[in-house]
Order: structure tokens, then sequence, then C-alpha cells
């Protein structure tokens, strides 16, 4: 995801963890905001991220 965004070549460190920062800090708004007494461990969410933005690429692919 940080090489699509940021379009580098190498493996781009800095910009990857500041991806993957981002990516929890989403996952733990999302699990606060849910407005559900219902505790959601961070993992999970992040996953349910995770898949979806999976989900998204695979079917993107799809139409070309």
């Amino acid at each position: 995801l940080a090489m699509r965004l940021t379009g580098a070549r190498g493996v781009p460190v800095a910009s990857a963890a500041a991806m993957g920062a981002f990516l929890l800090v989403l996952a733990d708004l999302l699990t606060q905001l849910a407005g559900v007494d219902l505790v959601l461990p961070i993992g999970r969410v992040t996953g349910l991220v995770g898949g979806l933005y999976l989900l998204w690429l695979l079917t993107r692919s799809r139409r070309r």
C-alpha cells in the first residue's frame, strides 16, 4: 500500500511505518466510534479493514 501511494521503487520503510500506524489508528477509531457496547479487539478490526482493502484490490484487478 505504501509503495502504491508513494510510487517508490524500493522498500519505503518510513512510509510503510507511517501507513501501518495510520491503519492501526483508523481501526481503533472505528472500534471506538462503533457505538456498540461490544469490546472488539483491535487486531480483528485491523484484519477486517485489510480484508476489505484486499477484496477491493481483487475486484479492481479483474476489471483490467
